[in-house]
């Protein structure tokens, strides 16, 4: 089925970028969060890279067509830098990789990952030069986050519709790998996401973002982002803001994922921080913010209470999937605990990591015994981007890499007086706080990046903002 599928899918996703390539893009960003319509056929393909690898052919294209003046990004020296490093430094390791045997797959062998992964984190990068070539006036961005917040918006629904179906009939209609296995690829259908509590049977809500977690992160990104905008914009919709936050945030408690607990936190608790490092003046009286978290606590605890009374154990639940995870495993997830038990034994591993997408060849033997039943033999990375990061280019890549997103953000702070501009910098500063601590939003980090591209060359051309007489 997918041999018929994907090269159909591939060649209308060509036509749509060499005629559109702005949809295409758009197209690609939509589906960026939809990590579960994928296709596993010894190397994995999700819907979003089916989109932007006709995309990156058809610019390379355009690029090479005689005449066609197109504007360098303003990516920056150390955006070079960071990618012929982490080229240079994972091809020199190629040869000395550790031989393991990977689920059976030609594809996922050693040597043939190894060169695999260094194609695919280029084109994992493609955003940071697509978006600010074929977006390149700032009245973009806000088409932009509109269509990222749909398409959060759309996942939600099939997520209702999901659990509807669920708890209506006992068969989930979408479970984890379920588009994958209609394609033909190797699916495992056991998995979806329940557990029981307390003699309740709890089912997990993860749509087609593969992984309950998956879906809870990008919905508490999402609640973030729209709390970026509610305190640095003075002149917004502010009941339709409300009631978007509040939808996410309901939908974002039944996918029970202590990860997007973990990303709106870590989210929440870096924002007023990055607005006060961005420069940007919070838009809200302290009394309206505090009206408005009045509005969100004292319904939900009523709710609580309600629940608690008629004999739903809310609170026990809720310690169950967050206090109760972080005192057996310290918040460190299975993956990131064999990675750091290779660091910790091979410290000099440290300084330039074992390569791109080879830390599980080397992290294998330190895994605990409980997670090698699941983790042995097959492809693993970290869960948390600095440890990734840390993990295949060592400090020294992950150094290039946060120096290079902070001159980034510094280039693009100029917008801090732009009304409508002003959430991008503070909302990238709190990306990037979120994205190291969990690899999830990764993607979407760079359509970011790309965003802050953008706005930096902008500031080459033009006037200061301040300079410009302001409307009356």
């Amino acid at each position: 089925m997918a041999a018929i599928i994907l090269p159909g899918l591939f060649l209308a996703m060509l036509a749509l970028a060499l005629y559109n390539p702005r949809a295409a893009l758009l197209t690609g960003l939509f589906l960026a969060s939809w990590s579960g319509a994928d296709v596993d056929l010894g190397l994995r393909v999700t819907a979003h890279q089916l989109v932007m690898a006709p995309l990156v052919i058809a610019m390379a294209l355009r690029l090479a067509y005689p005449g066609l003046a197109i504007r360098a990004p303003a990516v920056g020296g150390l955006f070079i830098v960071f990618i012929l490093y982490a080229i240079t430094n994972s091809a020199f390791q190629i040869a000395f990789l550790p031989q393991v045997t990977i689920d059976n797959s030609v594809l996922r062998g050693p040597q043939a990952r190894a060169v695999i992964q260094i194609v695919l984190f280029v084109f994992a990068l493609s955003p940071v030069v697509l978006v600010p070539i074929l977006f390149p006036s700032p009245q973009d961005m806000g088409k932009i986050l509109r269509v990222w917040l749909t398409s959060v918006f759309v996942l939600a629904i099939i997520g209702w519709i999901q659990l509807a179906i669920w708890y209506g009939t006992g068969t989930n209609p979408l479970r984890i790998g379920t588009i994958n296995g209609l394609l033909g690829g190797a699916a495992d259908y056991s998995r979806e996401g329940r557990f029981s509590f307390e003699g309740l049977g709890i089912y997990r809500m993860n749509s087609l973002a593969n992984e309950p977690r998956n879906l809870g992160s990008v919905l508490a990104l999402a609640m973030v982002a729209l709390q970026a905008i509610a305190l640095s914009i003075r002149d917004i919709n502010a009941p339709k803001l409300a009631a978007l936050w509040l939808f996410f945030m309901v939908t974002a408690i039944f996918t029970y994922s202590t990860t997007g607990a973990a990303v709106w936190l870590i989210g929440t608790a870096a924002l007023v921080p990055a607005l006060w490092i961005s420069g940007v003046r919070l838009a809200r009286a302290p009394s309206s913010i505090l009206a408005a978290l009045a509005a969100v606590i004292l319904p939900i605890s009523l709710a609580v209470g309600i629940a608690t009374s008629a004999g739903i154990p809310v609170l026990d639940l809720l310690a169950n999937r967050t206090i109760d995870r972080l005192e057996t495993s310290g918040g460190v997830e299975d993956f990131d605990l064999a990675i750091s038990g290779w660091l910790a034994v091979q410290p000099e591993r440290l300084w330039f990591g074992g390569g791109l997408g080879n830390a599980h060849l080397h992290a294998t033997p330190y895994l605990d015994p409980e997670f090698a039943l699941y983790a042995e033999g097959q492809v693993f990375t970290s869960k948390t981007m600095v440890l990734r990061l840390t993990s295949e280019l060592g400090f020294v890549g992950l150094a290039i890499f946060t120096a290079f997103y902070i001159s980034r953000l510094r280039a693009a702070a100029w917008v801090r007086s732009v009304p409508a501009l002003a959430p991008t910098v503070p909302l990238g500063v709190v990306m990037f706080a979120i994205t190291a601590a969990t690899i999830q939003t990764y993607t979407e980090l760079t359509f970011m990046i790309g965003a802050l591209v953008l706005l930096a060359g902008l500031n080459r051309s033009v006037p200061s903002p301040k300079r410009e007489p302001q409307p009356a």
